[in-house]
């Protein structure tokens, strides 16, 4: 079992790729979320940790979405450690800023693996682009 992570099968290039993947289109998507709230200010307060939680499922969806795609085999494995390794990092940027950890952050985590199988196994299982002669 060891050198699982660094295999033909499952590159730890292909890991980072998709952490920073998913990283990049969260932050996209947090920049969409902060222009549409600057024109809609009845947002309340108490549900932005929710709104923030739909971005992170966004990115890393894509993010193991794009990983499987390379890898082409293991997207629920991909899936999953994508998306621990960027709850990893998300809970750490939340610690170091003074956020208390809470019923939101394990639900962070649970969504957090969801989202990354779901787009591992739908990188694994998309249709290969049709060329036309």
């Amino acid at each position: 079992m060891s050198g699982f992570i660094n295999t033909e099968n499952m590159p730890i290039r292909t890991i980072v790729i998709g952490v920073l993947t998913s990283l990049a289109v969260m932050l996209a998507v947090m920049c969409a979320i902060c222009g549409v709230m600057q024109f809609i200010s009845s947002i309340p307060y108490h549900l932005l940790p929710y709104i923030l939680l739909i971005a992170d499922a966004v990115g890393v969806f894509c993010g193991g979405y794009i990983a499987a795609a390379l890898n082409k085999s293991r997207g629920l494995i991909l899936g999953l450690i994508i998306g621990f390794l960027v709850f990893i990092i998300v809970f750490a940027a939340g610690l170091s800023t003074g956020e208390s950890v809470g019923l939101i952050t394990f639900l962070r985590l649970a969504v957090l693996a969801i989202f990354g199988m779901l787009g591992g196994i739908k990188g694994v299982n998309k249709k290969e682009k049709i060329h036309i002669k």
